[in-house]
């Protein structure tokens, strides 16, 4: 919610991971928001 960057794992168990954000007081699934491309298999071997 703050763009934190020291976002930790709370807790996880069968239901998933949940993460804290010790700034804002977030506690909930972790979601990443990018306009970056996500990389690809191919690209991976690509730069081995």
């Amino acid at each position: 919610m703050c763009k934190s960057e020291r976002i930790t794992l709370w807790m996880g168990g069968y239901t998933g991971a949940m993460y804290r954000c010790p700034d804002c007081g977030y506690v909930g699934p972790l979601v990443i928001e990018t306009s970056d491309d996500v990389p690809r298999d191919e690209d991976k071997e690509d730069q081995e």
